[in-house]
């Protein structure tokens, strides 16, 4: 047991995430995919409150039960910290969640990663930056990315990542419609008429790096985002409703949230609220 037992709360902020264009490359020997996506952190944020504690306990704002406890991502971050260190100890967490579950926002992986980059500080700095990407990536495949944030293109099944200039501090808006993705129904349903050759990638790359997000904005293509649509009609309403207001909508990640850059109009925000779905305005950071 550590013996910082009167060191106070901290209260960490964990950003969302949005992907901008996602492609699919093909299935991996471990079961998962190799992707080439562009992430950007978003400033919608949960705010999680850690402090020591006598005994492990991870509870959130949300009653939802799978999310409490070990059903938490977080709760595997710890225990991985815990292997990989040797070191120990129990924590009190409370995570206020205000990014929406199985929205494609990374909600949960960020959450892991902050609490990952807590427990190294927390431990005077036991893992090298190497080291705690290496421990976030057996945490889970988004969770790397979270350690530093801002703007990244990310590749393989999502260890691989190049972090990119970032540019300007750009609004959009989130539609989230109230129906949580299920990630993994949604990979695999990737047949091979989704799958993008990485030479077609380069290109994209070659581009964004040239001209910058204005045009990778314009490049932006879902393949997961296709799969969504036809899995839950509600997303397809989403983007459909956006495009009649004349919206360029993304879907971000696996769905199911839909974004777009700018701000929502006055119809955008009443058509949302009719048919209960939340807008969230954020920007990226």
């Amino acid at each position: 047991m550590h013996n910082l037992q009167r060191v106070s709360m901290k209260v960490l902020t964990s950003p969302g995430k949005i992907n901008i264009g996602l492609w699919v490359i093909g299935k991996r020997a471990d079961g998962y995919h190799n992707i080439f996506t562009f992430m950007h952190t978003v400033s919608i944020s949960d705010r999680i409150y850690i402090k020591p504690s006598s005994k492990l306990r991870i509870r959130t704002s949300l009653s939802d039960e799978s999310i409490q406890d070990e059903n938490n991502i977080v709760f595997r971050a710890i225990k991985e910290f815990e292997g990989y260190t040797g070191l120990y100890e129990d924590f009190d967490v409370f995570i206020e969640k205000n990014i929406p579950l199985g929205a494609g926002l990374g909600g949960g992986s960020s959450n892991a990663a902050v609490v990952l980059k807590y427990l190294n500080q927390f431990f005077s700095n036991p893992l090298t930056e190497e080291e705690l990407f290496e421990v976030a990536s057996r945490v889970g495949a988004d969770v790397p990315f979270f350690l530093k944030g801002g703007f990244a293109l990310v590749e393989g099944k999502g260890e691989k990542i190049t972090y990119l200039d970032k540019e300007e501090d750009l609004d959009l808006f989130l539609v989230y419609p109230n129906v949580r993705s299920d990630t993994r129904m949604v990979y695999s349903m990737v047949n091979q008429e989704l799958l993008t050759k990485k030479e077609e990638l380069n290109i994209i790359y070659g581009l964004q790096r040239e001209y910058g997000l204005s045009k990778l904005i314009q490049l932006a293509k879902n393949s997961l985002g296709e799969i969504a649509k036809q899995l839950y009609p509600e997303i397809r309403e989403v983007v459909s409703f956006l495009e009649i207001q004349g919206y360029k909508p993304q879907i971000s990640g696996s769905g199911s949230t839909v974004y777009c850059f700018g701000e929502p109009s006055e119809a955008v925000k009443a058509g949302c609220k009719a048919r209960n779905w939340r807008v969230i305005e954020s920007k990226l950071i």
